[in-house]
């Protein structure tokens, strides 16, 4: 049969020798979740990867115990990388910049913060989410992107951490994306302080794994 390639501008195609695990999805057939999220180790870093994951359980495709197992039985290229980043891979993440945050901690030698945290009301309904934290603490760590800058956004925020805060006791640090993006190593620093004053065991020399998978920005001496 004869090779036929089809050239679309800005579509670049790729082809696979082994056999690819295919689903349809709005009656088209795409490689099924656990496919994709291994296929995209080749051209994701770690931080992004474990992003896509993330995304993929928060759209129900799959579970993260269903994704590492997935990516255990891997046998294709980057099953190291695979392995490493569907184990980081949890449920409840809101967004791609929280992962970004949630692994610049673990990587730099935090206890992994706690991911969607519920605080609930005495009858046992939830009436507040915190996107990460250490609970036994009462350290609330929250991104701010964009659309917090909205007057309704920001009066919402503001009564929801002011009741925490002030009725239940819990400590607040909400980051920024000029923060998580421009200045991890000086985020990670102000961050540290705060958690060992509250009694989280976090080492005083942090490791510097997190600098291979995040921007550093050097200034002149």
């Amino acid at each position: 049969m004869r090779d036929v390639r089809f050239r679309i501008r800005g579509v670049k195609p790729h082809r696979y020798r082994r056999r690819l695990e295919i689903t349809k999805w709005h009656g088209l057939p795409i490689t099924s979740p656990g496919q994709t999220f291994c296929d995209m180790a080749r051209f994701l870093g770690l931080v992004d990867l474990v992003a896509l994951g993330d995304s993929l359980v928060r759209k129900k495709r799959l579970s993260p115990e269903e994704l590492v197992e997935y990516a255990t039985g891997w046998e294709g290229q980057f099953r190291n990388e695979v392995v490493e980043a569907a184990g980081m891979v949890r449920a409840g993440v809101d967004s791609s910049p929280e992962t970004a945050l949630r692994l610049l901690m673990v990587l730099a030698g935090f206890p992994e913060p706690e991911v969607d945290i519920h605080v609930e009301d005495r009858d046992g309904s939830v009436r507040f989410r915190i996107e990460l934290g250490y609970e036994e603490h009462l350290l609330a760590i929250e991104y701010d992107g964009r659309w917090h800058e909205t007057t309704e956004q920001r009066a919402k925020d503001g009564a929801r951490r002011g009741h925490l805060s002030s009725v239940e006791g819990w400590t607040f640090v909400v980051v920024t994306g000029d923060e998580l993006f421009q200045e991890p190593e000086a985020l990670l620093a102000r961050r540290a302080s705060v958690a060992r004053a509250l009694g989280i065991p976090v080492p005083e020399r942090l490791s510097d794994a997190w600098r291979r998978h995040f921007r550093v920005i050097l200034t002149a001496a």
